[in-house]
């Protein structure tokens, strides 16, 4: 049954990548708007923190019907998460500032929604590494401290999603209703029936 889940899951989290292929073989016949390039940078993130939420929300639901043996894909949607999360930056750096480094730089430390966002993406990726089984087994019990940064993380990320979404639109509020759950469940426990 893990198997088969853990099948599942790579799956969901790989169908995506159709779109963002039949995008860049013929992005005439897409709805994108005048600037593609934003268009795909948005989806790239977007699906980022969805995964993202995603591995909080099952282990949430893991949590209630006492089945934690499956805890281990959340790992899964973790690496997911990273590897959505590299295509973004990756995206932004090399399609938007045509892989001029310094600019790149710049532009980061110069708009707050943008070193929020390199902020959560530094913690992913701390996650990621540390997920390796050599590195995780090294760090013993201090693994599960580095990886309580993933809240920091999903808090940031949001933010920065939200505020890269110029205008109210409900995509991102979504996600901060989601986010405030999964803080509230964590931070919370007493106050839950």
């Amino acid at each position: 049954m893990l198997t088969l889940l853990r099948l599942i899951t790579h799956i969901a989290c790989a169908i995506p990548l159709l779109w963002c292929g039949f995008v860049l073989i013929d992005p005439e016949a897409t709805a994108l708007s005048a600037d593609p390039v934003k268009d795909l940078e948005h989806f790239l993130g977007y699906t980022a923190i969805i995964i993202f939420c995603a591995m909080f929300i099952l282990g949430i639901i893991l949590q209630i019907i006492n089945k934690n043996q499956y805890q281990v894909l959340r790992r899964a949607l973790g690496l997911w998460a990273f590897f959505w999360a590299v295509l973004h930056v990756a995206s932004y750096l090399v399609l938007e500032l045509g892989s001029d480094i310094n600019l790149f730089f710049n532009e980061i430390f110069d708009r707050t929604y943008l070193i929020l966002g390199a902020t959560a993406f530094i913690i992913l990726s701390i996650m990621a590494i540390t997920s390796v089984p050599f590195i995780k087994k090294k760090l013993g019990q201090r693994w599960f401290t580095v990886h309580q940064f993933a809240y920091v993380a999903i808090i940031l990320a949001a933010i920065h999603y939200y505020s890269s979404v110029k205008g109210i639109e409900l995509a991102p509020i979504i996600i901060g209703i989601t986010v405030s759950f999964i803080l509230y469940w964590r931070f919370f426990p007493l106050k839950r029936k």
